[in-house]
């Protein structure tokens, strides 16, 4: 089965600003924990979703070297941080 994804977004590289698509139910469950001294990462569909628009966003738009993002638990802004993302060379 062959399926298609289209995902329209505006271009914040120029202001090194990024705006997070998540969906309008809030209900993205996301996590890492560290298991066997390994990464691991948890998250339903709506969360992987979220992710992927923003790691497109960072690919195909023109943010400098070193722009990050520091993610929390669920996405909440009250967790704590459990995942960052730098753009590197």
């Amino acid at each position: 089965m062959r399926q298609k994804f289209e995902f329209e977004f505006e271009d914040q590289s120029s202001g090194n600003e990024i705006t997070f698509d998540h969906g309008n139910s809030l209900d993205e469950e996301f996590n890492i924990t560290i298991e066997n001294n390994v990464a691991v990462m948890y998250g339903n569909r709506q969360a992987f979703l979220s992710l992927a628009k923003l790691f497109l966003k960072i690919a195909l738009c023109n943010y400098p070297i070193g722009f990050h993002l520091h993610l929390k638990k669920d996405f909440d802004a009250d967790e704590a941080e459990v995942f960052r993302i730098c753009l590197s060379k």
